[in-house]
């Protein structure tokens, strides 16, 4: 058994039963028994069932979002909006599969017909990230299913119940018996299904220590993996950004479910001439968090997590970093931790080499583009970046950046249709976009006379 907690208060609110080591092969064995119907099932009948199933989900009911919120501990605004960018993931997933499973002529002119055809990879192991449960399930089945994969997901133990809602939506959209099957365990359990031989792919999120060990579990029988880890994204804002602009977009990228995102950004490289007023900006803007009244940032989603982020700040504070605002730990009830600006942040502080996870913003001034390029270079994370300033200016500086997604004048995050991969630490392979849709297929190359 383990338990559930509610971030806001730290009470128990639940109990997972986790698969025993005996469990584990008649899981994988059922995925291995579900393939091949699923995979001969027609895609446009696979695609259905994921529109049906964005359908239920968009018209959700109420007590969906609250239990959502309550263990993840989001806001409901961010619980709902969560849940729409997932209805948003399996009708991208839906209308586009089309184009990923079909094949195409080769013309090598010399008489012989060259034609690709997409294969179903086979079963999948899907192991769920906690701080966003609903789109990354979504970015995780959407593709494997309509490209002819069952798939078994692997619960996140804080925030297990929109998996399980999601799942069962999918049953009532007419998924058949075993192709999408939902489980919990614990670190040794994972660690028993990546083993397992039926698994021809495995696709996790999470921190960059578990996907290396997913990695090596997955090479025992050479499955293919799809790694989106962590991160520690550099927001570099050139002289000539427009601030009304800059400000509000980076509280909202950063400071959204209390930073705890891979793609949140973790260090603010402003240039020297408007280091200051940036920075006082940015500091008045924060968020409260919602234990005080008209607070809008939750909770973080685990105790170790908030120690993790406040151990971070002292350590910056001791090495003669200024705390502009935040910085303190609450004594009240839950894990809030306020959200935290630093300046003077000096280079051999950890919160710049290591991600930090939470509501925090170490703000660096820096001398020139060059200066701001070393610096955001400098992390074995490269997964994404922000750059403000004239559209010219930030885009030419956003192709020297080593990221998987750069956004530029903007703070938008990951949308269904374009392709998300990470560099270094941060993981490889793709989710989203058609590349995300072909990481769950086989290519076959067919080729006969005339």
């Amino acid at each position: 058994m383990s338990a559930v907690h509610d971030p806001r208060t730290g009470d128990v609110i639940g109990h997972l039963d986790l698969l025993t080591p005996d469990d584990i092969p008649a899981v994988a064995s059922r995925s291995r028994a579900a393939a091949p119907g699923w995979a001969a099932t027609p895609p446009a009948t696979r695609c259905a069932v994921l529109t049906e199933l964005a359908r239920l989900l968009a018209n959700r009911p109420p007590e969906l979002g609250e239990r959502f919120a309550r263990e993840a501990g989001k806001t409901r605004a961010e619980a709902e909006t969560e849940l729409d960018r997932a209805v948003d993931t399996l009708r991208w997933t839906a209308a586009a599969a089309t184009a990923a499973t079909g094949g195409r002529a080769i013309d090598g002119g010399d008489g012989l017909s060259r034609h690709t055809a997409v294969d179903p990879a086979g079963p999948v192991l899907a192991i769920v990230a906690g701080n966003f449960p609903a789109v990354v399930l979504a970015r995780k089945i959407a593709p494997a299913l309509a490209m002819g994969c069952p798939v078994v997901v692997k619960t996140p133990e804080n925030a297990p119940s929109v998996v399980r809602a999601v799942a069962a939506l999918a049953v009532e959209a007419g998924l058949p018996p075993g192709v999408l099957q939902v489980v919990d365990a614990d670190a040794a359990g994972s660690a028993a299904l990546v083993a397992r031989p039926e698994f021809a792919v495995i696709t996790f999120t999470g921190s960059h220590r578990v996907g290396q060990l997913v990695a090596a579990g997955a090479a025992g029988h050479l499955a293919s993996c799809v790694l989106e880890l962590g991160g520690h994204a550099p927001a570099v804002i050139l002289p000539g950004a427009d601030l009304d602009v800059a400000v509000p977009a980076l509280i909202r990228a950063k400071f959204g479910s209390a930073g705890q995102s891979c793609a949140a950004p973790g260090r603010f490289l402003v240039h020297r001439t408007i280091h200051d007023e940036f920075a006082a900006r940015f500091a008045a803007a924060v968020p409260e968090t919602d234990d005080r009244p008209g607070g809008t940032m939750g909770p973080l989603q685990v105790a170790a997590r908030r120690d993790g982020v406040h151990a971070l700040v002292t350590d910056a504070v001791g090495r003669g970093a200024t705390v502009l605002t935040g910085g303190r730990l609450p004594s009240g009830p839950g894990w809030y931790y306020p959200a935290t600006v630093l300046t003077g942040v000096p280079a051999d502080a950890r919160i710049l080499a290591e991600e930090p996870f939470g509501p925090v913003a170490p703000v660096v001034a820096v001398g020139d583009e060059n200066e701001a390029v070393t610096i955001a270079n400098n992390t074995p994370y490269g997964l994404g970046a922000f750059v403000f300033g004239s559209r010219e200016r930030a885009t030419a500086l956003a192709r020297r950046l080593d990221a998987g997604r750069v956004s530029v004048n903007c703070g938008t995050g990951a949308d269904p249709m374009s392709p998300l991969s990470g560099r270094g630490l941060s993981g490889y392979g793709y989710e989203g976009g058609l590349e995300g849709l072909a990481a769950f297929g086989r290519l076959k190359v067919l080729i006969a006379v005339g």
